[in-house]
C-alpha cells in the first residue's frame, strides 16, 4: 500500500445521538477542503472508507463525489465507546484511559480495545489495497490510538493537539 490518508471528522454538530450527529456548516467546508486536497494527492486515492457515524460520511462525501468511488462504511472505525453512565469529570476520565490502556468506564471500551479493533480493519484494508493509496475517515481519539500501534510515543498530549479536522499520511 502506498498510504492510508486518515482523516478525522469535519466539525460536528453538538447534540443528540452520537452516531446521528451531522456536521456544522463549518464541518461542511472542511468536507470540501479535505476533497480538495486528497483529490490531487499522488498516488490517487484508489478507495474510500468511513465509520458508520453520520459525521464522518458526511465528511467523506465530497471526496467521493470528486473520485466518482464509492464509501465503504467500516464499523471498526466508529467512535471509541466511552461508557454508557454520564462521567463526573470527561477530562480526568480520558487522561486516565491514555494512561492505562486497559482502565474501563462503566459499560465502556478500553483504549487497548478500541486500539486493536481500529487497528485490525486497518491490516485488513491495507491487505485489500497492497498497492494502492486509501483515506479514511473516523474519530479522534480512534486515530490516536491507531497513530499511538505505529509510535507509542503518541500519547493524551499528542491527542489532544488532533484538530477537527485533520489527516494524517501513514505510509
Amino acid at each position: 500500500m502506498h498510504s492510508v490518508y486518515l482523516i478525522r471528522h469535519g466539525k460536528s454538530e453538538l447534540g443528540g445521538a452520537d452516531a446521528e450527529r451531522g456536521l456544522e456548516p463549518e464541518g461542511h467546508v472542511h468536507a470540501e477542503q479535505i476533497a480538495e486536497r486528497l483529490v490531487a494527492v499522488t498516488p490517487p486515492v484508489k478507495a474510500l472508507y468511513s465509520s458508520p457515524f453520520r459525521r464522518a460520511g458526511l465528511t467523506m462525501e465530497p471526496l467521493a463525489k470528486r473520485l466518482a468511488l464509492p464509501i465503504a462504511v467500516a464499523d471498526e472505525f466508529r467512535e471509541k465507546t466511552m461508557s454508557d453512565e454520564p462521567i463526573a469529570d470527561l477530562k480526568v476520565a480520558r487522561q486516565r484511559m491514555w494512561e492505562d490502556f486497559d482502565f474501563r468506564l462503566p459499560g465502556g471500551e478500553t483504549n487497548a480495545e478500541a486500539q486493536i479493533r481500529a487497528t485490525n480493519a486497518l491490516r485488513k484494508i491495507q491487505a485489500a489495497h497492497p498497492d494502492e493509496a486509501v483515506a479514511v475517515v473516523s474519530h479522534g481519539t480512534l486515530m490516536g490510538l491507531i497513530l499511538n500501534t505505529y509510535d507509542p510515543s503518541f500519547g493524551y498530549e499528542e491527542w489532544l493537539a488532533i484538530t477537527m479536522p485533520h489527516i494524517f499520511r501513514i505510509d
